[in-house]
Formats: structure tokens, sequence, C-alpha cells
């Protein structure tokens, strides 16, 4: 465990300066302990950007375990694809401008649903923020209340977690491509339930098709897709803008969450203090920390 606390040590060193410096905190889990836990700058609790996206699919596994996700392969209501082509970003949608959208003072889920079609749905990766918001939108239907009402209940509560705020569009369609706002430990704890393959809370079945590349992906990961997850040789990684990430390493049961404080100002015009040539903490922890957890 010192070489692993070691590496931490020289990840942490890296983000003292550019292109790292925006990094806000590190924390690094080992069998189910806490092994390294800093907080460097910012907020304790802030957007965690995409990363909401994975937790948006970790949500819809609660509800498949609950038996009341429709059939993945039904069409999710509010647009006519389905949810394996929105959870797998297959729904073959043009792409459209989420500041754009999210300026909106109200019916951003219409104007997602309303995107033009481009391609046949199930067919090729798009990275899209409207296909998580109607996720969300249509799970909020199923359930007969927002998402972030039922995570809060079913999903962070009985992971302990008690410091997540999960913000809503204008119309209370809890958004979900981004802005779920969760600490560093919140997020550790939700990399740990992803560790244990979702146990207990989960679906099985759902969370092994989480767990598995649908497609070769593509931006910006550039890392194979399964449900609003990336996919990295065997290793789940939920990212997100500014630095965010949850890697998780099953052959070193270890999670590791990375988290950045861009200073992020919703606008209009949306702004944020990242420096220009900004790099994730992810690099640090690829280069010198994920080798020692896998013994290399």
């Amino acid at each position: 465990m010192r070489e692993v606390v070691a590496a931490a040590r020289e990840v942490l060193a890296g983000t003292k300066q550019a292109p790292y410096a925006h990094t806000s905190h590190l924390q690094v889990r080992v069998r189910g302990e806490v092994v390294v836990d800093e907080h460097l700058r910012g907020p304790v609790v802030s957007d965690v950007f995409s990363v909401t996206k994975s937790v948006l699919a970790t949500v819809l596994g609660v509800m498949a375990a609950r038996g009341v996700l429709p059939d993945l392969d039904s069409s999710v209501g509010v647009v006519p694809q389905s949810w394996r082509q929105l959870l797998t970003m297959t729904r073959g949608a043009e792409v459209l401008d989420t500041d754009e959208v999210v300026a909106l003072p109200g019916g951003q889920v219409a104007h997602f649903a309303a995107a033009a079609p481009v391609t046949e749905p199930g067919k090729d990766f798009a990275y899209d923020d409207g296909a998580a918001h109607l996720l969300s939108a249509a799970a909020g239907q199923v359930l007969g209340e927002s998402v972030g009402e039922f995570a809060r209940r079913e999903l962070f509560e009985p992971l302990g977690i008690v410091d997540a705020d999960w913000l809503t569009d204008p119309d209370g369609v809890t958004f979900g491509h981004a802005h779920l706002r969760i600490s560093a430990d919140g997020l550790g704890r939700i990399g740990q339930l992803w560790l244990d393959r979702g146990a207990p809370l989960l679906d099985p079945a759902y969370f092994a098709q989480l767990a598995t590349p649908y497609s070769r992906g593509g931006p910006p990961e550039g890392l194979p897709y399964g449900f609003l997850t990336w996919i990295d040789d065997g290793m789940l990684l939920a990212g997100g803008w500014a630095g965010q990430h949850v890697l998780v390493i099953p052959p070193a049961r270890a999670v590791v969450v990375t988290t950045g404080f861009p200073n992020f100002r919703f606008g209009p015009p949306p702004d944020d203090d990242l420096p220009p040539g900004w790099a994730p903490a992810l690099d640090l922890v690829r280069r010198h920390l994920v080798p020692v957890l896998l013994g290399r």
C-alpha cells in the first residue's frame, strides 16, 4: 500500500503546476478502504459535469432492480428511440449545442427531442448531451417523480451520500447530461458500487450491460462506450469536463476519483476560469498511479 500512496503523492505533486493546477481533489480507494483523500482547492461539493451521465445510468440500474425500468428496447416515449439507443449514444439525431439549449427559459426537453435525424438509430455513436437529458425526462415520467428525488432516496442515501444536489432545468426535469453537484467522496462511493458490479442496489443483468462496450465510442474520451460510461481496457471510466473522472480498476479492486474546479458560471453566456491548455489529472493518474495499482 505504501507504493500506492507514494504514486498518489506523485499525482498530487503534478497538480501544483500547469496544466493540472485546477485539480480540486484526489481520492483513492483500494479494497473498499480510502487510502488517499486530498482536497486541494475549490468547494468540496461541486458540479461534476458529464460524470452525471454515468450516475444517471446507475439510477436506471436501480430502477431495473425495483422492476420499474421499461424494456430497454422499447421507446422512451419522449422520442421514438429506445432506452438502449439513448443509453449508448446511438440515437442517430443531430447533436445540438448544449449551452444554447440550457439557456432557454423552458422547453429544453422538447428542444432536444426535436433534433433532426441524421443516421439510423442504434447504428452510430455520437456523444450527445440531449440523449442523456431525454433519458432523465423519460425516467421521471415512469417514476412519477424527478430522477433527482428518486436518486436521493434510492441511491445516495443507501450509499451514505448526504451532500449531493442534482440541479433541474426550468421545467423541473433533473439534468441528465451534467450539473450533479457532489463531493469526491460521494463519487468514490458510487465508484465502489460500480466496482462491486452494482451490488446490492442495481440489477445484475443491467449492470453487466452498462459495463460492456456497445461501440468503439469516440470523442471526448476516445474510448469504447457502454451505458453512458466509458470502458477503458476492462476499467470503467466516468468522465466530465474540467477534469472530473471516476476510474474503476477491477483487477486492483481500486477506485480513483479526480475532480477539477473551473469556477463555472452558467451565464448566459457561460463562463469559467480554466486556463488555456489545461489538462485533466487523469493523465497523471494513468502515468503514475494505474501502473502501480496493476503491479506493472
